[in-house]
């Protein structure tokens, strides 16, 4: 009883001394913390009740705010339910979701800002809880726990964004912006309800707040984001330009530290997927080397020898490969390579045909139907088929010339007649 008494005591001077350390030392959620263990030992041997009581009764002896009460109370609730082996990740979650609640109520006050240290603590736990809970009912069509951490979340960055107090970041409770916009996009990635984040995206923009201002983790996870998202909607060349910032800003890595090397490797390498993915879609190729130091190689090497040689056979073989597909398919990105390689893959084999004819400005489609039909070895391709998928390609600006339907050829310009894909920019290019 004395333990937790004493802990009372100490949150609530560490709360008027507006200690950021302190408060955030003390209200840990590590449950392998020694402050945790010791809090939890006391704990066990408490009913709620008495939690409630003996807190209530410290509090008001101190003079505490109640909003300061409810976090104390609802924290050592939630401590010892998070050390116990039996207790439901769901119901430990909502303990967690009342604690935020009451943390919230603090944080709403206009002199907070010292407590965003805290707040962004609790969020990212918010977070974790919300995933375990999630995983306990893998079985279930809605992940409703990660749902509801969404909304919390969602109100937190309001209270953030809508800060007037300070002009100086360090000072306001906008320094937790993009650490909060980071972990509902997140969460909104995770329940794909990447509808929500074209709001966010353009709350943040009018926050008067760039984010070069914030630390280079945080950088770094935005545009990650923001690059899946481009992605989302076919936007290539944005996916691109974040991507690219985020996979060379990924921290190198510590000889000293094999558990942060773990992190950062996974964690440039899913920046690099999603980056590969993209550029190939622009005909920008990775290295040999590159895909063998991330573990990637037998995903994408053989896409892009097929798009250099326009074997419409091997790109469709090889996406459609049961394990790769499955892969594929639980990265999102199976669709839009299917899709976006297909056309480059024709856009090559036109241009190897051409070529063939020792750069002849004419093309005979006749010839290229009987070319396609060998490496797909589907013989239902005809002369119409090979004339729409190159009149396609001429209008989205891949091959320069026109269509001969007459004498069904076609005729390259005489420059530049295939233009580089990373230079072609495509009309329709977004959803």
């Amino acid at each position: 009883m004395q333990v937790i008494r004493s802990f009372v005591r100490e949150v609530v001077q560490a709360y008027k001394q507006k200690d950021k350390n302190a408060i955030c030392d003390l209200i840990s959620l590590d449950s392998s913390s020694e402050r945790v263990e010791q809090l939890s030992k006391v704990l066990y041997d408490m009913t709620e009740a008495s939690i409630r009581s003996t807190v209530a009764a410290d509090c008001e002896s101190l003079d505490a705010p109640r909003p300061l009460k409810d976090l104390i109370t609802n924290y050592l609730i939630f401590t010892i339910a998070s050390c116990l082996d039996t207790s439901v990740l769901a119901d430990v979650y909502e303990l967690l979701s009342t604690c935020y609640g009451s943390f919230l109520g603090l944080y709403t006050a206009f002199d907070a800002q010292w407590l965003t240290p805290l707040l962004m603590n609790i969020s990212y736990s918010l977070v974790d809880w919300a995933t375990l809970a999630d995983k306990e009912n893998p079985n279930a069509k809605e992940l409703k726990v990660s749902d509801a951490a969404a909304k919390h979340l969602s109100r937190a960055f309001n209270i953030v964004i809508s800060d007037k107090t300070s002009n100086d970041l360090k000072d306001s409770k906008k320094m937790a912006l993009y650490y909060l916009a980071n972990l509902t996009f997140r969460v909104y990635f995770k329940i794909q309800s990447t509808r929500l984040l074209p709001t966010m995206i353009a709350n943040i923009s009018k926050a008067g707040v760039k984010l070069e201002q914030y630390p280079m983790s945080q950088q770094v996870a935005h545009r990650y984001y923001l690059g899946r998202y481009s992605l989302y909607q076919l936007d290539l060349r944005s996916t691109e330009r974040h991507l690219a910032f985020a996979f060379r800003n990924c921290p190198p890595q510590d000889p000293h530290d094999q558990q942060a090397n773990i992190v950062t490797y996974n964690n440039a390498r899913l920046c690099l997927i999603y980056l590969i993915a993209a550029r190939l879609c622009i005909g920008i190729f990775p290295s040999q080397q590159l895909l063998q130091a991330y573990d990637l190689e037998i995903y994408f090497s053989t896409l892009a020898r097929a798009i250099k040689l326009g074997d419409l056979g091997l790109l469709d073989n090889h996406l459609d490969n049961p394990q790769l597909m499955s892969w594929f398919v639980e990265k999102e990105i199976y669709f839009l390579l299917k899709e976006k390689l297909r056309v480059l893959c024709w856009r090559s084999l036109i241009r190897r045909v051409w070529l063939l004819g020792a750069g002849q400005p004419r093309v005979d489609l006749n010839l290229l139907v009987s070319v396609v039909q060998l490496l797909t070895k589907d013989t239902s391709f005809d002369i119409w088929d090979v004339e729409c998928i190159t009149g396609s390609l001429l209008d989205q600006g891949y091959i320069r010339g026109y269509i001969h339907s007459e004498k069904k050829i076609l005729v390259v310009s005489k420059t530049n007649s295939f233009p580089p894909v990373h230079s072609v920019e495509v009309a329709e290019e977004y959803a």
